[in-house]
């Protein structure tokens, strides 16, 4: 079981090998899926491999270390009023996140999914967007 969650660190905190400290302290693999350094401050959305309680033990040392943890339960919303399902946000993902459905509508698969934005850019209707945590 896996779950993607979002991670900010402060200023102060980036700087030091956090992921790493997890890891070693409770064994618990995680996968860096996107990660976006500046001036000293960090956001990774990171897919933490474990059962419920392996993912509460990790998200607790994350918050010990000064780490602000949020879960993601979803990441690309659709917006069906807007979309006319043609496919340009598919044909850009690169995770292949994004389908069509038998009916060729678009579909979000949420696992694949590692909150790039490409697929928002991409689309030309504004149809897509990116779920604030």
């Amino acid at each position: 079981m896996t779950s993607k969650y979002l991670l900010k660190y402060p200023t102060g905190v980036a700087d030091s090998p956090v992921i790493s400290k997890t890891v070693l302290k409770t064994g618990v693999m995680m996968n860096i899926l996107r990660a976006n350094v500046d001036y000293g401050e960090a956001t990774l959305i990171v897919d933490i491999l474990g059962d419920k309680e392996e993912q509460k033990k990790v998200v607790d040392y994350l918050r010990g270390e000064g780490v602000d943890v949020s879960k993601l339960e979803k990441n690309i919303t659709n917006n069906v009023e807007k979309c006319v399902d043609c496919g340009a946000c598919i044909a850009l993902c690169p995770t292949e996140a994004i389908s069509f459905k038998d009916d060729y509508s678009i579909k979000v698969n949420s696992d694949k999914c590692i909150r790039c934005g490409v697929c928002v850019e991409a689309c030309p209707l504004r149809a897509l967007e990116i779920v604030r945590a």
